[in-house]
């Protein structure tokens, strides 16, 4: 069997054509150096150098060597790097799943840092809805999802990474839409628009805390999945609607957005399972989770 080191040797002598001076340059010793080399002859069935007292030389075979050889090991060398950098996260890739409220964080900024600081990893982002973000990470499907702190299944880990209060969502020319300030009571009679049960539950359950709090129990007309459809809708005048207060930087015509006094902060945060083999994963991870409030 041929050993690589065998090739390296081989090319080492095919270099100087001097025993004395390929051995010094591998820091081996001569008689060794003639062991292997012959070793590597009688491997391949045929002679490569031809010995005299006064010089070595290559045979025909040997300078077919010469010139595959150094290509196998170079190509070689190169695979040994790049598995090794995949092995620390450096290369390779990473799947994101996300919602589209995310757009309105700072996980594009985020997503552009990691990819300055680990340029060899591609990312393959899927906008998904939110029910299946982290059904998409258990069925192996994406590595990470980001989305708003949901109920946590058992098997998923989940590291918090942002919170923002709630905001009021009105459209531009309804009649409270002028004022400073809003008072979450005053829209007690209003049709509502919010995201279903469902979809994120501790969400849900935060709005209707808060109108309830606020003494009355909302009028919902419409549900829909995404705070981006959401607020779209509310521009339209179908309603009003409670929403992370990030959406206020959609800058969406035909809206406003109020503070609401006394807000819970709405968590966001990402998700993933602890036996994802990806490298590429606890760079991500790490980078993710030093960016936390």
């Amino acid at each position: 069997m041929i050993e690589l080191r065998q090739l390296r040797y081989f090319l080492a002598l095919a270099e100087h054509l001097h025993f004395g001076k390929a051995a010094a340059s591998l820091n081996l010793a001569q008689p060794s150096l003639s062991r292997q080399i012959s070793s590597l002859e009688e491997a391949m069935g045929c002679a490569l150098v031809l010995r005299s007292s006064r010089a070595v030389s290559l045979t025909a075979a040997g300078r077919e060597l010469q010139r595959n050889a150094g290509q196998v090991l170079a190509g070689l060398e190169s695979a040994i790097r790049a598995s090794q950098a995949v092995a620390r996260g450096e290369r390779g890739e990473l799947r994101i799943a996300f919602t589209s409220m995310v757009a309105w964080t700072d996980f594009p900024r985020l997503i552009k840092a990691f990819s300055q600081a680990w340029p060899g990893v591609g990312l393959s982002l899927h906008e998904l809805m939110p029910m299946e973000l982290e059904r998409s990470v258990l069925e192996g499907n994406n590595d990470v999802c980001l989305s708003f702190r949901q109920a946590g299944h058992e098997a998923l880990r989940y590291q918090a990474l942002h919170s923002e209060p709630l905001c009021i969502a009105l459209p531009a020319d309804h009649r409270l839409a002028r004022r400073r300030d809003l008072r979450l009571d005053e829209l007690s009679a209003e049709p509502f628009i919010l995201v279903p049960r469902n979809t994120a539950p501790v969400l849900y359950d935060n709005i209707m805390a808060q109108c309830q709090a606020a003494g009355f129990d909302p009028q919902v007309r419409l549900y829909t999945q995404l705070q981006g459809t959401i607020v779209n809708l509310v521009a339209e005048g179908l309603g009003v609607s409670l929403v992370p207060s990030a959406m206020a930087r959609s800058n969406l015509p035909g809206i406003r957005f109020f503070a609401l006094a006394d807000s819970p902060r709405i968590e966001f945060g990402i998700s993933w399972h602890p036996d994802n083999g990806n490298p590429c994963l606890e760079s991500f991870l790490q980078m993710m989770c030093q960016s936390a409030d």
